[in-house]
C-alpha cells in the first residue's frame, strides 16, 4: 500500500539532516523554508490546524528538486509530502493566483506560457518537415521550443546530420504537466498522462528522445505510475549525443583551451542517475570543470514548481550562486543540461557578459563539429 503524505509526515524523525542542504535554506539563510520546515508546515496542515504566513511560504518555496531525500536517514521523500500538501491547499481554494493562471495556460494551450501551438513551429530547421512514423520522436519540450527555439533546431541540425530516423510533433506537441503534478493537481495530470502517451505511441517511435529533462523524468517515471507504461523507450538528448559521438555518427573536435562548467539538471541526476553520459559530451568538445556541488548533490536553479513567478527574489538567488560559481572557476561557458535553467539563469543578469555564456549540450556539440 502506498504511503499517503500525511503518514510519511509521521514517519519523519525530524532529525533536521535535510534542512541544511535544502536549496531554499541556502537562498535565505532560514531554517523554515528548509525541508524539515515543510514537513513541520504539512503537518499542520494534515492535522486541521491553521497555517501561518512563514507556513505558506515554506510548502511554495519547493522545486521538489529530491536533493533532501539523498542524505533523509528513514528516506522520507519530502517532494511527495508537499505536492500533497498542495494539493490539499488547492481543495481549500488557498494557493496563489499564478498557480491557477498557469494550470488554466496549460490545460488551456498546451504550454505553461499560454502561446499558441503553432509557435512552436520556429524551433522546426528550414527545409526539414518531420515524417509521420519514425523510429525516434524528438520532444523539444516548452521552453525548447517557445522560449528558446534555437537550442532545439541545434538538436535537430545535429540528427539531421547524423542521418538519424527521427520526427517531431511540431504544434501538436503538448506540454508533460510537470507543474500540475509539482501543484497536486493529479486528476489533471493522469488525463494528461493519458492523452500523451497515447499521442507520443501514435508516431510508431521505438524510443522518444527529450530535450528537456522534466518531459524525460515525467515519461519514464511518472506516466507509468498515472496511466501506463509506454511502448516506447525514453531517452534524454545527452544519452542520445553520447551515442552518436561515439559511434562516429557526429565527428567533434575538442577545444582544450575551452572550458565549459556542466549544470546537472535536478531530475536528470536525482531519479535517473543520468551523470556520465552528458559529461561525455561535454568533454568531447571542451575542458570540463564542475560546480561544487555536482551530479546528485547538485544546487537547484531554483525555478520549477512554481517558485519562479511566485518569489522570483529567492529563485534568482540561487541562479545567481550558481552563475557565479561558474565565473569564479574560470569557465568560458556553462554546458546545460536543461532549458528551462538556461532560460530561468540567463534572466538573471541584464549585463550579457557579465557571466560566461550558457549553451544546450547540443549548441555545444554544434559548434565543436569537425
Amino acid at each position: 500500500m502506498v504511503p499517503t503524505p500525511s503518514d510519511l509526515v509521521d514517519a519523519c524523525i525530524f532529525c533536521g539532516i535535510c534542512s541544511e542542504v535544502c536549496p531554499f535554506y541556502k537562498a535565505t539563510n532560514d531554517l523554515k523554508n528548509g525541508a524539515m520546515g515543510k514537513v513541520e508546515a504539512a503537518q499542520r496542515l494534515f492535522s486541521g490546524k491553521e497555517l501561518n504566513d512563514s507556513d505558506m511560504e515554506t510548502l511554495l518555496l519547493c522545486t521538489r528538486c529530491d536533493r533532501c531525500l539523498g542524505v533523509c536517514p528513514v528516506n522520507i521523500p519530502v517532494s511527495d509530502i508537499v505536492q500533497g500538501a498542495r494539493a490539499e491547499l488547492r481543495k481549500k481554494g488557498n494557493v496563489p493566483e499564478k498557480y491557477k493562471t498557469i494550470a488554466d495556460a496549460i490545460i488551456k494551450t498546451g504550454s505553461p506560457t499560454g502561446l499558441p501551438a503553432e509557435k512552436r513551429r520556429a524551433c522546426i530547421p528550414d527545409g526539414y518537415t518531420p515524417p509521420a512514423k519514425a523510429k525516434y520522436l524528438y520532444y523539444t519540450g516548452c521552453w525548447s521550443a517557445l522560449r528558446l527555439p534555437e537550442t532545439s533546431k541545434a538538436t535537430m541540425e545535429l540528427l539531421r546530420k547524423a542521418n538519424v530516423d527521427f520526427t517531431t510533433l511540431g504544434e501538436r506537441e503538448w506540454c508533460c504537466g510537470l507543474f500540475l503534478i509539482d501543484t497536486g493537481m493529479l486528476d489533471e495530470s493522469k488525463r494528461l498522462a493519458e492523452a500523451n502517451t497515447l499521442l507520443l505511441e501514435s508516431t510508431g517511435a521505438e524510443v522518444v528522445v527529450c530535450e528537456c529533462p522534466s518531459c524525460h523524468d515525467v515519461f519514464k517515471g511518472i506516466y507509468p505510475k498515472l496511466f501506463r507504461q509506454p511502448k516506447y523507450r525514453v531517452m534524454h538528448i545527452s544519452e542520445m549525443l553520447k551515442e552518436l559521438i561515439d559511434s562516429g555518427r557526429l565527428k567533434v573536435s575538442k577545444d582544450a583551451e575551452r572550458k565549459a562548467i556542466y549544470k546537472d539538471p535536478c531530475p536528470l541526476v536525482r531519479r535517473h542517475g543520468i551523470t556520465d553520459e552528458p559529461r561525455a559530451v561535454v568533454s568531447s568538445c571542451t575542458t570540463l570543470l564542475e560546480f561544487d556541488d555536482n551530479r546528485e548533490n547538485a544546487l537547484c536553479c531554483g525555478a520549477p514548481a512554481g517558485v519562479k513567478p511566485v518569489y522570483p527574489d529567492v529563485a534568482n538567488r540561487l541562479a545567481q550562486m550558481l552563475l557565479e560559481e561558474a565565473k569564479k572557476k574560470g569557465a568560458d561557458e556553462i554546458a546545460m543540461g536543461c532549458v528551462f535553467c538556461m532560460y530561468h539563469m540567463a534572466g538573471v543578469s541584464k549585463e550579457a557578459d557579465k557571466y560566461p555564456k550558457m549553451l544546450t549540450l547540443s549548441q555545444q556539440v554544434k559548434e565543436a563539429l569537425k
